[in-house]
């Protein structure tokens, strides 16, 4: 209590009341701090951020007919989502892309690539893709075995040089959601890769389940035993 009324005296010329808490022993003791966080934006963060707000914006239809000091820009009318890292030092907040972490927060960053190989002996190109449009909507072709061939005869080619070309490729990549590629090649060969994180690995297990499950579906078994008959021969 001493200590406590010495250390009231001596700061009670201050401003700011100080306040001295002498609380016994073992009893908790709350003290509420509010201070408002202050993140740095830097980088090519920074830089975006600023080629953004010098790009002159549109007159809309309401700016038309006001004077110059009535279009001047009001507190809080410009403001804008930044996306990125929340890097934090000490008691320092930077704010800045996945890019710059290694130049402006020291750290190392690490991307996983994925990948699955399988063999789909009955499902062919055609049921595969009706399979994965049927369960992610629209899906982008990279790739594609048909469209070189085109472009190769359409450009005056032979028909020698075109065999050729299809020979070396022979594959077809789809891109399901924007981050999952789906490599397939002939004889069935299908290679599914992604770069590892939460969202992507959830996205690469449902395209594998559907790789599996049209696999055994009875479309792909009736086209698997319609190109395994054997000719007809007779009995004697």
């Amino acid at each position: 209590m001493r200590l406590k009324s010495k250390l009231l005296s001596l700061n009670a010329n201050k401003s700011n009341p100080v306040k001295v808490f002498s609380p016994a022993n073992c009893e908790e003791l709350r003290i509420p701090f509010r201070q408002d966080k202050v993140a740095k934006v830097v980088g090519r963060l920074a830089n975006q951020i600023q080629i953004s707000n010098a790009l002159p914006s549109p007159p809309s239809s309401d700016e038309e007919g006001m004077t110059r000091d009535e279009k001047k820009p009001k507190m809080g009318s410009g403001d804008q989502v930044v996306s990125g890292v929340l890097v934090q030092n000490d008691f320092k907040l930077s704010l800045m892309a996945p890019e710059d972490l290694k130049e402006y927060a020291g750290l190392t960053t690490t991307t996983i690539l994925c990948r699955q190989r399988l063999t789909l002996a009955a499902a062919g190109l055609d049921l595969i893709r009706w399979a994965l449009e049927g369960t992610f909507g629209a899906i982008k072709t990279i790739s594609s075995p048909s469209q070189d061939v085109k472009a190769e005869i359409n450009g005056g080619t032979k028909v020698e040089e075109a065999d050729e070309e299809i020979e070396r490729h022979q594959e077809t990549v789809f891109e399901v959601m924007g981050s999952v590629l789906v490599k397939i090649a002939n004889r069935g060969e299908v290679e599914v890769e992604w770069e590892g994180n939460v969202t992507n690995d959830g996205i690469a297990d449902a395209v594998l389940a559907v790789l599996f499950t049209v696999e055994s579906s009875p479309a792909a078994v009736k086209r698997k035993s319609r190109f395994s008959q054997t000719p007809w021969e007779p009995k004697i």
